[in-house]
């Protein structure tokens, strides 16, 4: 038998479905067909067949065969089966089944020609009655009986009536095709429709938000948000972070194997080096060598706080004799020199580090860092050898929270972080008469029912009009994580990290009611209702300043890697079919639109729907 690893490889790419509807990975899957060289086996042989469909064909005789594991979470037909196969000899017999069930048998028909028989490839001619089948099964070629020269198998092919998708198939992800949501019933045709926008982009990163979906309308006046426990079955609760695929880095700009001996040059996509040698009539300083760095730094208006954190800037790895004495300076963002800061070293010493406070620096290029390096030259008998040169953020404090209200069912905190993305803005709070300066964020807390002082967090709201939302977490769980995001406010929907930044909130704890004083001038009250079941906000009376048809009162934000791996996998309207979230299409027009997951998901199981109704 082939090695399991390969033959898991290959299995992920052994099905193909041809599409009546195309819907990215979710498709209506009308043919299923599976290649005979990616299922296990016992002892079966593979062979190069130029006609065959991919190339390959598996020779069997009797008592072998191959088989493959499918999965189907709920009752699906499979009809239409046939077998490709080739034969040069008598009549062979090839039982096909799913589990336990025998979907019939193959007699494939004598036919010799010295050999030549074996690169003719026939279609099974039985029909096989359709069966109903469920759960994890595994599909089994199995020949009963053959002559001595056996038979070869190209493929398998077969129908199924289901729409799922191939990650569930594969028994990669366990999808359910039975979730769907409606309007609500109170909704009526008479309110003129809104739009949806397709923003998304994809990664293989699940701690990146690459869904992005604005909402427009021309009258949002009144509006119902809800989060609700996601309507597969599942009894995980994953919860953490994964960063596998990802391609954050700590490092602002980085440089290895750095040796002092030439003048160099070395380029990254951020950054130059430039090292220069002290000429000889420099040796009275004991100057050996300078470093310079010129850098770009991101943008703030991208979501990226480069240019404003404090840095610390590491030498690592170094290999030198004697002692070492280096000089640093930065060029700041109002174009002058820093002071410099000194530190000498002696052998053994891998590391150095300076810092630049926060705001050192500037958004693009123009920011540079510059180190000289001195030394008793007699005391440096072999090269200078930097393993890495590197330039990161400063390490962030924890963020500080403070409570704000308090009554027994209701806790309201106000946070401040270390470094919040927008700089330099910050909300006030008015709650109970008392009104909090510097806050970026707040958590708002309902006690759990069943408990006698329990909380659990059901609303976030952030000063760049990022909302959280969360349904009080279920009987026999301690928490439960927050999955996809919306922005209520005002957007530039071409933003690379869309924001509707706001200045004042009002919050009423008693009703549980929170009105948001926009920076742009809109004001919008927010009523928050939650339950063991979702968590409500119903928005009316709004007021926007923008144009509602280039900037979105609402925004949908979330993750999503591959089916099993996301936030969120599928997208309807109005109660209308569903479709991946991912899947390629520009504007969708509505009242309802609900974000949701039909595959149980390995990244934040327990995270929440989302939906979203716009009202007369």
């Amino acid at each position: 038998m082939r090695n399991g690893v390969t033959k898991t490889l290959d299995l992920i790419k052994s099905v193909f479905i041809v599409f009546l509807i195309l819907r990215q990975n979710f498709v209506l899957c009308v043919e299923v067909k599976i290649e005979a060289e990616t299922m296990l086996g016992n002892n079966e042989d593979i062979f190069s067949r130029r006609l065959a469909s991919e190339g390959k064909s598996v020779h069997l005789i009797s008592d072998q065969s191959i088989f493959m594991d499918i999965c189907l979470l709920t009752p699906t037909e499979i009809s239409s089966v046939e077998v490709i196969y080739s034969n040069d000899g008598g009549s062979d017999r090839i039982q096909v089944s799913v589990g336990k069930t025998v979907l019939g048998v193959v007699d494939t028909l004598a036919y010799t020609d010295n050999g030549q028989g074996w690169s003719r490839f026939r279609t099974s001619s039985e029909t096989f009655p359709p069966v109903t089948i469920e759960g994890r099964q595994s599909l089994h070629l199995y020949v009963l009986q053959s002559d001595k020269y056996g038979v070869e198998i190209d493929y398998i092919k077969f129908n199924l009536n289901k729409t799922l998708s191939l990650d569930s198939l594969e028994c990669a992800a366990f999808c359910f095709d039975d979730i769907s949501y409606s309007p609500p019933p109170n909704e009526t045709n008479c309110v003129s429709p809104g739009r949806a926008e397709q923003k998304s982009v994809k990664t293989l990163c699940a701690e990146e938000d690459n869904v992005n979906v604005p909402i427009f309308h021309d009258n949002p006046s009144k509006f119902v948000v809800t989060a609700s426990m996601p309507k597969y079955r599942s009894f995980s609760n994953s919860r953490g972070p994964d960063w596998e695929n990802c391609a954050f880095s700590s490092a602002f700009w980085s440089f290895q194997h750095i040796q002092l001996a030439n003048t160099l040059t070395l380029n990254s996509d951020k950054a130059q080096l430039v090292m220069s040698m002290s000429p000889s009539e420099l040796l009275g300083t004991n100057r050996i060598a300078m470093i310079e760095v010129d850098f770009v730094l991101a943008d703030v208006r991208s979501g990226s706080t480069e240019s404003v954190v404090g840095t610390l800037t590491t030498f690592n790895d170094l290999i030198f004799t004697g002692s070492l004495t280096l000089q640093f300076q930065y060029y700041d963002r109002y174009n002058k020199w820093s002071t410099t800061q000194i530190k000498t070293v002696k052998q053994g010493t891998r590391s150095v580090e300076f810092s630049t406070p926060d705001n050192s620096f500037r958004e693009g290029g123009g920011n540079k860092i510059r180190v000289e390096i001195f030394t008793d030259r007699t005391s440096i008998k072999d090269a200078i050898i930097i393993g890495e040169l590197s330039m990161r953020m400063r390490q962030l404090v924890d963020d500080k929270s403070r409570t704000i209200f308090q009554d027994g069912t209701t806790v309201i905190e106000g946070v401040d972080m270390d470094l919040w993305w927008r700089v330099n803005e910050t909300m006030t709070v008015t709650v109970a008469n008392k009104t909090f300066d510097n806050i970026d964020y707040i958590r708002i807390y309902q006690r759990v029912p069943w408990t006698a002082s329990l909380v659990s967090q059901v609303f976030v709201l952030y000063q760049d009009g990022n909302v959280r939302l969360l349904p009080i977490t279920p009987h026999g769980l301690d928490w439960i994580p927050f999955g996809s995001s919306v922005i209520i406010g005002q957007t530039d929907p071409l933003s690379p990290r869309p924001s509707a930044p706001i200045n004042h909130l009002d919050i009423d704890p008693d009703n549980l009611k929170v009105t948001v004083w926009y920076a742009d001038g809109g004001v919008i009250p927010i009523e928050i209702d939650t339950s063991v079941s979702e968590t409500r906000l119903t928005v009316s009376e709004t007021h926007f300043t923008g144009d509602l048809q280039t900037q979105p009162f609402f925004t949908f934000r979330s993750m999503y890697v591959t089916d099993g791996n996301g936030d969120v996998d599928h997208m309807s309207v109005d109660g209308g079919n569903s479709i991946s979230i991912l899947d390629d299409w520009s504007s969708l027009p509505g009242n309802f639109f609900a974000f949701f997951r039909k595959c149980i998901s390995k990244h934040n199981t327990q995270s929440p729907d989302i939906t979203i109704s716009v009202f007369p």
